[in-house]
């Protein structure tokens, strides 16, 4: 069994929802995953001699669905745990607008493999995340926090194993926009293309924001990761579905965020390939 550090609690169903399934098989990957159906399995299930999860996940397949109390019994038997709520596609319209549950932050399903990145290796390396945020905090109020956090000497992605990174987007206003986000994460654009990515490019991260859903793309991002198997993709699309997410991953992209696009989410990717990059070096 892996430390305490390392361990991911998981309330709710998994049976119905596919795009939970999805994302609990790619986070499995960086923690040891515990699943229970509901918080009073969980309370019920836990043992004293247990490790105190680092995470707590409560899936929410529509708005409504999880309640305050649940969050107090949840508080009181696991005090160190942070505790997230994981939103569906079907509560994305209330996350837009703020968070489905006081006192607690809400993540898409599309976005937590990337932000569980940040989380892990801030939370384990005693660096600030979004975790300790305020949950009233509205996206661009995140995206400040982020940019002074990111700026910091103790926090700054390793100048070492700085990656390189080619923006793509199906306009120019997207593509600027997208690569001053990119360098508010921390990272480094080196070349912002109108249009698809370049097959021939050798940037350590193409991050692509789609006009359309990545089905429709599914060829070019095969030709890209078969000219460098190693390149991190990260595709950016409103309202990511599973189905399309998991087909766009089979064809070798390496995580599908969801826009309005997440600060926390894009430094996972830039860390991501920071730690691949410092494996090979």
């Amino acid at each position: 069994m892996t430390s305490a550090k390392r361990i991911l609690l998981w309330i709710g169903s998994l049976e119905d929802t596919a795009e939970f399934r999805h994302v609990t098989a790619v986070i499995q990957n960086s923690v040891e995953l515990w699943h229970l159906p509901n918080v009073d399995a969980a309370l019920q299930a836990a043992a004293n001699s247990d490790p105190e999860p680092l995470v707590i996940c409560l899936s929410e397949t529509h708005p409504g669905q999880i309640h305050g109390e649940e969050i107090l019994q949840l508080t009181s038997r696991w005090p160190l745990s942070k505790i997230v709520v994981v939103g569906s596609s079907l509560a994305d319209g209330q996350r837009r607008s703020g968070p489905s549950v006081s006192g607690v932050l809400t993540v898409p399903w599309h976005d937590l493999p990337s932000r569980m990145i940040v989380w892990l290796h801030r939370l384990e390396s005693g660096q600030p995340s979004s975790l300790a945020d305020a949950t009233t905090f509205r996206r661009e109020e995140r995206w400040l926090v982020d940019a002074r956090t990111t700026n910091t000497p103790h926090t700054v992605l390793d100048l070492a194993t700085q990656v390189r990174v080619t923006v793509a987007a199906s306009t120019d206003t997207t593509a600027e926009a997208v690569s001053e986000l990119v360098t508010a994460a921390g990272g480094t654009v080196e070349q912002t293309i109108t249009g698809k990515p370049p097959i021939q490019d050798r940037a350590d991260v193409v991050i692509w924001d789609l006009h359309d859903s990545p089905e429709f793309q599914l060829e070019w991002i095969r030709l890209l990761t078969c000219q460098n198997p190693r390149r991190i993709i990260a595709l950016l699309c409103s309202f990511p579905r599973s189905d399309t997410a998991q087909a766009a991953m089979a064809a070798g992209a390496t995580v599908v965020l969801g826009r309005p696009t997440d600060g926390e989410a894009l430094r996972g990717v830039l860390l991501l390939a920071e730690t691949a990059l410092s494996a090979t070096s």
